[in-house]
């Protein structure tokens, strides 16, 4: 049996709380961690693995430095490695604490006109450099995404470049569900199951009010029996986003996706961007990649629809052959009267530039926004 190695990349929040997961899981016989930081990488690494041995898990863990920015040498990294799997934590920019500084009727803006649609660019430079270096490496791995895989995903699989598939999104909303339900109608959680179809922006829909506007999927089972029928769903999804706690649930969403790519589990779950396709499916994990299991009464066709119907208020109007991304013209319209920022249509090969200037562009709208 060959052994089973991991790595993982950016050991920001998210990325950390995985690396605490992933060193008291047995079933990894190698796990690589990399960041650019070493200073912090190497911090985290070792407390992740004392905290381990405590528990009594002793896993091989090994720090790299690694600089996405710098394809070439991550492509030699990657091939001197060989990882069965990538888990990608990894961003030019983690957008939501730039909001915060913001007044709060400014953020509710943000947050409600321009979603995090916005932020794509920070999103996807990384992610698209890491996929570069795979295809250089020429080895043979699977690559989850975390920044806007449900974006990110469709965006590289338009120029051949798709990760296996993304974590988290749809699949934070799944632990919280199924517990409501269960104790709803007395039953543990285990005999509660879901048949799910939407976008990572659903989310914003369910907490700001919009999901009427909006085409999505939900199906519930209890005991195999579907119980749809006996909730009202928007109060339903309403209670269970205000109980998700984002960060250590969607790190253990993606560990779940790792385990199941690496063990062949086979495992029916829910996650963003497989097969390069925009937004959320149910899906199957395995060794052959991330298979789109849609209930029989939703095509192929349909569940795109959905996704691509939601993603129009992700900011998001089309993604272009090219990969190619071009904005919605209400939130054009609203970055260039708050930040000076017109930009309709990005070429992939513009995303780090126009993270830069958006970067730029948010700090001094922060800084107005500080003298007023």
């Amino acid at each position: 049996m060959s052994e089973k190695r991991v790595m993982v990349i950016g050991i920001g929040r998210v990325g950390n709380f995985a690396l605490e997961f992933l060193v008291r899981t047995k079933e990894i016989d190698s796990l690589f961690v990399a960041d650019s930081d070493n200073e912090m990488g190497l911090s985290r690494t070792r407390a992740a693995i004392y905290g381990a041995a405590h528990m009594g898990y002793y896993p091989t863990v090994e720090f790299v430095h690694l600089d996405l920015n710098n394809i070439e040498e991550t492509a030699s990294i990657l091939n001197k490695i060989a990882p069965d799997v990538i888990l990608n934590f990894a961003t030019f920019l983690s957008a939501w604490w730039l909001l915060t500084e913001l007044p709060p009727d400014m953020l509710k803006k943000f947050k409600t006109v321009a979603t995090f649609g916005i932020w794509l660019p920070s999103q996807l430079v990384l992610s698209y450099k890491l996929m570069q270096a795979v295809k250089k490496a020429n080895i043979k791995t699977h690559v989850i995404v975390s920044g806007l895989p449900d974006v990110v995903c469709p965006v590289l699989g338009k120029v051949g470049l798709a990760p296996t598939v993304g974590l988290g999104n749809i699949d934070n909303f799944v632990p919280e569900l199924k517990k409501l339900v269960a104790e709803r109608l007395r039953i543990h959680m285990r005999d509660v199951s879901l048949c799910m179809i939407f976008h990572h922006v659903f989310g914003d829909l369910v907490k700001f009010g919009g999901i009427e506007k909006v085409p999505y999927y939900l199906k519930i089972f209890a005991l195999n029996e579907d119980v749809t029928q006996k909730f009202n769903l928007t109060q339903l999804l309403i209670e269970a986003h205000s109980q998700i706690q984002t960060e250590s649930r969607t790190a253990a969403s993606g560990v779940k996706n790792v385990l199941a790519l690496l063990n062949n589990t086979r495992e029916v779950t829910h996650a963003p961007g497989p097969q390069g396709l925009p937004g959320g499916y149910p899906v199957r994990l395995g060794s052959e990649g991330a298979e789109v299991v849609l209930p029989r009464d939703v095509s192929m066709q349909q569940a795109i629809r959905i996704n691509e119907e939601q993603q129009k208020h992700e900011a998001i109007e089309r993604i272009e052959d090219d990969g190619a991304v071009v904005y919605t013209e209400p939130v054009v319209e609203f970055m260039k009267e708050t930040l000076g920022y017109d930009c309709s249509r990005i070429e992939l090969n513009e995303n780090e530039e126009k993270a830069k200037e958006l970067l730029s562009r948010f700090r001094e709208l922060v800084a107005k926004c500080g003298k007023k």
